[in-house]
């Protein structure tokens, strides 16, 4: 009993001292990235979090793949992250293809990114699709659960790019 207690204070630990601003996923060619390596490059960054199964996701994966074409060049992006998770890997590979996603797309384990998620913006994870936005800086500046008009992501963009 003492040995089990002792492994499930370490994983929490662990899982209570990590940086959720370095939360890892791995993409889908297989190489471990962080959230971190994709969003601290001076640029804004949409972070949208979806699922194969996703209906919303599927509207909305062809504008945010426009957004991205539009903006990557030039002073944002969009990234994607997959919680469908590795047992999910080709049916999240299938809705790429099927939605023609243009932007780089990770994947992540449901429990660990809901873990994650909580500890990096203090609310519970919700559901797909769900936008985070961060400024060039790598600071939050606005998360959103549900739609996203592209209109109002780069009028927020522009109005605060100075």
């Amino acid at each position: 009993m003492k040995n089990i207690l002792l492994k499930i204070s370490l994983v929490l630990s662990i899982f209570c001292t990590s940086s959720v601003y370095a939360l890892e996923f791995v993409s889908f060619e297989g190489e471990k990235s962080s959230l971190k390596e994709q969003v601290d490059n001076g640029k804004w960054s949409v972070v949208v979090f979806w699922s194969h199964s996703c209906g919303i996701c599927r509207k909305e994966t062809p504008a945010l793949s426009q957004f991205h074409l539009k903006h990557s060049g030039v002073d944002a992006q969009v990234i994607g992250v997959s919680i469908d998770g590795q047992q999910k890997k080709g049916l999240a590979q299938q809705f790429m293809r099927e939605t023609g996603m243009k932007f780089p797309s990770f994947i992540a384990e449901l429990p660990v990114m809901a873990i994650n998620f909580q500890q990096l913006t203090g609310r519970s994870f919700r559901g797909t699709p769900t936008f985070i936005l961060y400024n060039p800086q790598g600071e939050i500046v606005g998360m959103q659960t549900g739609r996203v008009r592209i209109e109002a992501l780069e009028n927020f963009i522009t109005g605060n790019n100075s």
